[in-house]
């Protein structure tokens, strides 16, 4: 069975042609922003539920840590609509992907909760916030 978070990047690349001034002004300024831009594919408002709960998560984790040197937040992507933007330091945007792929990691162990009724019982999982 397929996992029924996905997610596809869909950022543009700075020069399709592979060269040029905007990629060689990325490789000499790590400082520059760029916009990471994420499709995510759901089958339903249990995931969309589950993803917000997993961010929610993440953040709260963040807080209780901080945040090492120059780490993104999860605060910052934002959700529109079926797609997550990210605007980063070109310095960052590895990690900023490794962070989504742990978003949509624990949003489809959440679901996999909601669809199992919370087996925890504890209500402090996803299932707390289902209507």
């Amino acid at each position: 069975m397929t996992e029924p978070i996905r997610l596809r990047e869909a950022s543009e690349t700075a020069d399709p042609a592979g060269g040029g001034r905007d990629s060689t002004e990325l490789r000499l300024d790590p400082s520059r922003r760029v916009m990471l831009r994420f499709q995510v594919l759901l089958d339903g408002d249990d995931e969309m539920e589950a993803l917000r709960y997993a961010r929610r998560a993440m953040i709260r984790e963040e807080r209780t840590r901080g945040l090492e040197w120059d780490e993104p937040s999860m605060e910052d992507p934002t959700l529109a609509g079926s797609e997550i933007r990210w605007f980063c330091l070109a310095s960052q945007a590895a990690w900023c992907r490794q962070k989504m792929a742990e978003l949509i990691e624990r949003a489809n162990r959440a679901a996999e909760e909601i669809r199992s009724g919370g087996a925890t019982g504890t209500g402090t999982g996803p299932e707390r916030y289902r209507s």
